[in-house]
């Protein structure tokens, strides 16, 4: 089969630390030695064109983000006149505008085959950003989400056919993010008492992340388990965000505020907190999946999460891991103060887990599925015969778009 061409549209690509973020940045160089691509991102950055080399595939940038200005229409222009040019024979698009103006541009520029991404429960997604997305849709030949539940949110809410959606779970660089020795000398830094078990919660200061949940069960568990400290690795998703504030209002007002240490992880460095702990926690609300349940059972940690979104989808409770009610602070407690008691258990749940991943959900096995989904939509000669499109057909819809696949 002949060499495919893909393009990627993003809306933005920095650091690599947050979910979609670092999913992509683990995915690209794999799909970049095995298809000729492109990376086009709505917002300009620096970082991102110093990455070329690791990622193996070209940064193209087209400035797309404030609509109320006559340059952004201008740039999308750009960007479709350039897919035209380039001739891709596949675009993905991934995040909430890139899933609109991505999918326009390149249904514009007569893509043969486009592909449009979900990763969350959409809580973002007010009714006008809804019904822009059902109009894209139109024009979109699959969707990829990274859970069951995303998957069936998708059909549900924007009327998507259930056929027509792929599920490829996240991967993880299980090399990168095995346990590790204690690493102390961080631990003393942090002023986390030696003597203390360390339950952890890895996350940004989002709203759907939901920390007070974690105060809240805290106050619980010390009161049973007082030789306890809790540690939060994150950073405000948004400069200015008061949720990390609250939060500390929170502890200080139930009076557990000597209990709680605070951490942001730079690239990479997740592991090294991890190192220590001994519980890890997810009080998400609406997550696709989440990375930060898979690096605690990448690190043997067992895991507390709320049965909510994707997390059920890595988290078989008692099997892999427990799972509480979301917002339900005495569960959580609960589930804590089990591992923490039971250290059997807790063991026997995150060699599960680590097992599970590595077989389902290792960076080889999420390129490999990318690949063969990518291999499969360009021979196939059907991608849009179940959803009407208006205006001209588009070039290529209705028959392989790769030679190879003529031969095969």
């Amino acid at each position: 089969m002949s060499r495919l061409r893909l393009a990627y549209i993003v809306d933005h690509l920095a650091l690599a630390v947050a979910g979609t973020e670092n999913q992509l940045f683990k995915m690209i160089p794999g799909l970049s030695r095995e298809f000729d691509m492109d990376l086009i991102c709505l917002r300009e950055n620096n970082w991102l064109t110093s990455q070329k080399e690791y990622l193996g595939s070209e940064v193209r940038f087209f400035q797309v983000s404030n609509f109320k200005r006559f340059g952004t229409y201008r740039n999308w222009a750009r960007m479709s006149g350039y897919l035209r040019s380039s001739a891709p024979d596949i675009v993905h698009t991934f995040f909430p505008v890139s899933n609109i103006v991505g999918v326009l541009a390149a249904r514009t520029a007569g893509v043969p085959r486009i592909v449009a991404s979900r990763r969350d429960f959409g809580e973002w997604m007010r009714p006008v950003y809804l019904k822009a997305t059902r109009v894209a849709n139109r024009f979109v030949d699959r969707i990829v989400t990274n859970s069951a539940r995303v998957r069936d949110l998708t059909q549900q809410v924007e009327g998507f056919p259930a056929n027509r959606i792929e599920v490829i779970l996240n991967g993880i660089d299980l090399a990168r993010t095995a346990r590790r020795p204690a690493d102390l000398p961080l631990r003393r830094s942090l002023g986390i008492p030696e003597s203390d078990a360390v339950v952890v919660l890895v996350g940004n200061y989002r709203p759907m992340k939901r920390h007070l949940t974690i105060v809240e069960a805290a106050a619980k568990i010390l009161q049973r388990e007082p030789n306890v400290s809790f540690l939060l690795v994150g950073g405000d998703y948004e400069p200015g965000q008061p949720i990390q504030t609250s939060v500390k209002a929170l502890a200080e007002t139930l009076g557990i505020t000597p209990k709680f240490f605070y951490a942001q992880a730079a690239e990479g460095e997740t592991p090294r907190f991890l190192s220590f702990a001994n519980v890890g926690v997810n009080c998400s609300q609406g997550e696709g999946i989440s990375n930060a349940i898979m690096e605690y059972m990448a690190s043997e940690i067992p895991c507390v999460a709320a049965a909510s979104g994707g997390n059920p989808d890595l988290v078989a409770h008692g099997k892999t891991g427990l799972l509480f009610e979301l917002g339900n602070a005495d569960q959580l407690a609960e589930g804590v103060l089990r591992l923490l008691t039971d250290r059997a258990e807790g063991e026997r749940l995150a060699a599960a887990a680590l097992n599970e991943l590595s077989a389902r959900m290792s960076i080889p096995a999420m390129v490999s599925q990318f690949s063969e989904f990518y291999r499969g939509l360009a021979c196939a000669r059907d991608v849009a015969d179940e959803i009407p499109l208006t205006g001209p057909k588009r070039e290529g819809v209705g028959k392989p778009v790769s030679p190879g696949c003529e031969r095969s």
